[in-house]
């Protein structure tokens, strides 16, 4: 079964890439900017939010732009990719109708073009951070673990959210909510050692905190993260996913009643 499911899913890689082609070019249609935006935004905001917020905390946080920048790449790249895969089977209800495709590639092209566009992103994420002097390392070098592990909990997280989304339409503004409530709980623009020692296990519980933690170790703080943190990372990707996969299989029967 295992074996079977694999085969399936390498035959299937290049509709993969098509769909992620054809999204990507659906994204930036008759956009001036184009590709660029997904650049410009994000230093866009870095500049304002470094204006609030470097001056607080200043002391606390050495490159703020840097740390905020990481801190929003990932909430984006989680949030965004989720988002857009628990509406998958819904946007592509056309095509689903008319091609006999896993189901389930819809909501992994949509984490993937995310992927792309967080990819895009670090691309003035180093250049900021070459400009401030940040002491990058070899161990910088390996940025791509910590984005790797995000972009299989993203798409266990979008496969869960689908599995649901496809019958409960409402379930896109409760999670908007919750979007909202998890970005206060990921040290995005402040440091974690605001948070009481008392409840700051409940940050570590918050699985893009771990995946950004280790990527600011990095590319920040030029150490290689924790075996812990390492194992927590991993643990919270594979059982995402699995959990994702098998709740998506088992709704997955009715989806054509509601698309």
């Amino acid at each position: 079964m295992f074996k079977k499911s694999v085969n399936e899913f390498m035959n299937y890689i290049p509709f993969l890439k098509e769909i992620v082609k054809r999204d990507f070019k659906k994204k930036y249609y008759k956009s001036v900017l184009g590709v660029a935006w997904s650049m410009l935004s994000p230093l866009l905001m870095m500049v304002v939010m470094s204006i609030l917020f470097s001056t607080v905390f200043k002391r606390s946080i050495p490159y703020y732009p840097v740390y905020w920048f990481s801190g929003n790449l990932f909430f984006t790249f989680v949030t965004q990719g989720s988002h857009m895969a628990m509406n998958s089977m819904i946007t592509n209800s056309s095509l689903i109708k008319k091609m006999k495709i896993p189901n389930y590639f819809f909501c992994i092209s949509k984490v993937t073009l995310e992927l792309v566009m967080s990819l895009f992103s670090l691309i003035p994420y180093f250049i900021v951070g070459f400009i401030l002097k940040v002491p990058f390392n070899f161990n910088a070098l390996l940025f791509f673990v910590p984005i790797f592990y995000t972009y299989i909990f993203t798409i266990g997280l979008g496969m869960f959210l689908c599995a649901y989304a496809t019958f409960l339409r409402d379930l896109e503004y409760l999670y908007s909510v919750v979007r909202r409530m998890w970005m206060y709980i990921t040290p995005i623009f402040y440091p974690i050692d605001i948070v009481p020692t008392q409840f700051r296990f409940l940050w570590e519980l918050n699985p893009i905190y771990v995946y950004l933690s280790i990527f600011r170790d990095m590319t920040i703080n030029g150490v290689m993260p924790s075996e812990r943190s390492l194992i927590i990372a991993t643990c919270y990707s594979i059982i995402t996913l699995v959990l994702g996969i098998v709740t998506f299989k088992e709704k997955e029967e009715r989806f054509f009643l509601y698309i």
